[in-house]
């Protein structure tokens, strides 16, 4: 049980500590938030490049950064977040409380949380602006992961009650 413990506070701070990031990285300024992504899409076009150099991603940078800003600084951080956000809760789930659905409301209620006060963040700041559109792209991320983790855990849970 104290490795449980353990494992859950571990779990606990990580997801807090990307869900901070997350609402961080909003209110970078639009100069700053832009540099930070063309380094990232910069070093995945080269890798596309390799392996397909008449790829739309190599030919069209303005359209592969917009994709590339969308789907890992979007869709995947925010997968990053429900994957942990999950793992967090139905820890909580299995030490402390056994109530599957508040566990479920409560992690869709994190994820459309931090999806809304990051993008809220970008609406005060130079540069920026919110965008519902963003908004149903971090959630929708944070979502698919969560959900895929908690389908892996539901179903772990059922194949270890129908061992005992």
């Amino acid at each position: 049980m104290k490795t449980r413990s353990i494992l859950f506070y571990i779990f606990l701070i990580l997801m807090v500590m990307v869900d901070v990031f997350i609402i961080v990285e909003g209110g970078i300024n639009g100069t700053n938030s832009a540099s930070q992504s063309a380094g990232i899409t910069q070093w995945l076009v080269s890798i596309i490049e390799k392996i397909n150099p008449s790829s739309r991603f190599v030919t069209d940078p303005e359209w592969a950064h917009m994709v590339i800003r969308k789907l890992v600084g979007h869709f995947g951080l925010f997968g990053v977040s429900g994957i942990l956000t999950v793992v967090t809760l139905s820890m909580l789930d299995n030490a402390y409380i056994n109530r599957k659905i508040e566990i479920m409301i409560s992690a869709l209620a994190i994820g459309l949380s931090v999806a809304f006060i990051s993008e809220a963040m970008q609406f005060v700041t130079p540069g920026r602006y919110m965008s519902i559109i963003d908004v149903l792209i971090d959630y929708s991320g944070f979502v698919l992961f969560g959900g895929i983790t908690y389908l892996i855990f539901f179903l772990v849970n059922r194949k270890k009650e129908e061992r005992e």
